[in-house]
């Protein structure tokens, strides 16, 4: 007992200090203070959820994200008589980031070893990008990442079932958790459909499994949707002739939802320095708030929307198809943070806070080397400075192409005050704007060339004898029954 004490202290250690990083910033630096329209937006979000409840929730607010997060805005407005302060608002997400953190230190222990799942651990919560996105800025994207890694473990340990449940549970945190879907889906259909009964693996992957199980598997998905959004009028986003029709009706209004969200940015970039930030008459490097309509003709006659939109999914298919061939740790993690990151590279309407699951996996991945904790560290770093450029000096309320400007230095909305920062022209400078932009399209470009080579059969640790034992216990004791 004593020495399962002692071998957890690192853990409790990494785990205490990044908490109390987040916590100090959120409430001793900058108390009462964030993204002021976004926490704005889930403070009433949390008001009208306790004083209505969520049956007609989008209805009568402008409420815009999906249902499962509104859970936790609700239980916030009723603890708080509908006045829910800024620092409880921002409590589910760092609270959210030390789950991932032990997620990532389960995942890269089981990949690499303990040592490995420490650094991972470590990695993600002190890299600049998950302490601004929680206890500075007030989102909420570390709670989408911990349902993501989470079906990520349990796709790795062999649990069907529980997997896709997480995987349709992150679409209903946040829509970027469709990336998700795109490991999830295909590696049950390698394991329970194509090489059932193919070759040696590790034990209970595949043993006794068949088709029935993606039956299964999608009927829980399904199960976890309905019951999730059963409470909520996400009917109201449906088509007319499908509205009506019971758990039909809530998955069309969801993805009727997710389009109209979507909708409300019709730009090449949302303020993310992505690809399409190079791009235009006014493209976003040249500052931020420089927005241009998506509609854009690019290439071939074709517009700026539509060019992004087969890039992802393109990158989709590579992904998928290489689930459908290769298994294990390796391949579902570097093909889910291929995913992530395309997200935030390729398509417009990008927000600068959408790489952030890229970073949880990406942590995973670091944790096998010096290689991979100096990519991971730049990266971070160029992302860093994106947020930065929006979080640094705030913008009034989004307007029309053109419009995104508002005050300099920190204001207030709704009795919530904007954090004001250092260095927010520089952040924001072209040539800044430009090496970020650029950097983080060669990271992209990287990324699909690593998944390549991932399909080849490189990457994975030296194999032993007493390796592969360890691996084939390790699975036979975490796998369904």
């Amino acid at each position: 007992m004593l020495g399962d004490v002692r071998r957890m202290l690192p853990l409790l250690a990494i785990l205490g200090a990044g908490m109390a990083l987040r916590l100090v910033l959120a409430y001793v630096v900058f108390p009462g203070q964030g993204f002021a329209s976004d926490i704005r937006q889930f403070a009433s979000w949390a008001r009208a959820l306790a004083d209505g409840g969520p049956a007609t929730i989008y209805a009568t607010s402008p409420a815009n994200y999906p249902p499962a997060y509104l859970y936790v805005l609700w239980a916030l407005g009723v603890v708080s008589g509908g006045q829910v302060p800024v620092g409880l608002l921002k409590l589910p997400a760092i609270l959210a980031d030390a789950g991932v953190a032990l997620l990532l230190y389960r995942l890269a222990g089981r990949w690499r070893g303990p040592r490995a799942g420490l650094l991972a651990a470590a990695l993600y919560l002190f890299i600049p990008v998950t302490w601004y996105d929680s206890a500075l800025w007030g989102q909420v994207d570390a709670v989408a990442a911990l349902v993501m890694v989470a079906a990520l473990v349990l796709l790795v340990e062999g649990w069907s079932e529980p997997a896709a449940a997480a995987a349709v549970l992150g679409v209903l945190v946040k829509p970027q958790a469709l990336v998700c879907l795109v490991v999830v889906a295909p590696v049950l259909v390698r394991r329970h459909l194509i090489a059932v009964g193919s070759g040696p693996v590790p034990a209970g992957w595949l043993a006794g499994q068949g088709p029935v199980r993606l039956v299964t598997s999608s009927l829980a998905a399904a199960s976890v949707g309905a019951l999730v959004m059963a409470p909520f009028d996400t009917e109201r986003f449906a088509p007319p002739r499908l509205a009506a029709v019971p758990v039909a009706g809530s998955f069309g209004g969801l993805a009727g939802l997710i389009q109209l969200a979507s909708g409300q940015y019709r730009v090449l970039t949302a303020n993310a320095y992505n690809l399409w930030a190079l791009v235009g008459p006014r493209p976003l490097v040249d500052g931020v708030g420089s927005l241009t309509a998506d509609s854009l003709t690019v290439i071939g006659g074709l517009p700026a929307f539509t060019v992004g939109s087969v890039l992802l999914a393109a990158v989709a298919v590579l992904v998928a198809a290489g689930l459908l061939r290769r298994d294990g740790v390796l391949p579902i993690v570097v093909g889910f943070t291929v995913m992530a990151f395309a997200f935030y590279a390729l398509p417009t309407r990008v927000h600068e806070r959408y790489l952030f699951p890229a970073f949880a996996s990406g942590a995973v991945l670091a944790a096998a080397g010096l290689a991979g904790v100096v990519s991971y560290l730049v990266a971070g770093v160029l992302n860093a400075i994106n947020l930065h450029a929006v979080l640094a000096a705030p913008f009034g309320p989004p307007g029309p192409p053109g419009g995104f400007r508002g005050p300099r230095g920190g204001f207030d909305l709704g009795g919530i005050a904007s954090i004001h920062l250092p260095l927010a022209d520089l952040a924001r400078s072209p040539p800044v704007a430009t090496a970020v932009a650029l950097g983080q399209t060669a990271a992209m470009i990287a990324l699909v060339v690593a998944w390549i080579l991932v399909l080849s059969g490189a990457g994975e640790p030296p194999s032993s004898p007493a390796r592969s034992r360890r691996v084939s216990s390790l699975a036979s004791e975490s796998a369904p029954t």
